[in-house]
């Protein structure tokens, strides 16, 4: 899973995104189930005071997980490993 940042006032264009993966199958619980080494964003949730997002993501099609970032750690990172 990866990420991108995109143009505020032109959505379209894509400014950044992450030649790495944010997350990616590691964990057992991730490599092992109905659909192995697969992982896929469900929704996040951002908390605006802390900057912290919350993302909750599915593995293997098994199970539902939970990772956090902080926003301007994530922004940072995206600029500095883009493929853009």
């Amino acid at each position: 899973m990866g990420a991108a940042l995109l143009d505020l006032d032109e959505p379209w264009k894509v400014l950044y995104r992450t030649a790495p993966y944010l997350l990616a199958p590691w964990e057992l619980y991730e490599c092992v189930g109905d659909t192995p080494n697969v992982v896929f964003p469900c929704a996040a949730l951002v908390d605006a005071p802390t900057g912290r997002i919350a993302v909750y993501y599915g593995a293997a099609d098994t199970v539902t997980c939970l990772a956090y970032a902080r926003a301007d750690e994530l922004v940072a990172y995206v600029k500095e490993n883009s493929l853009a």
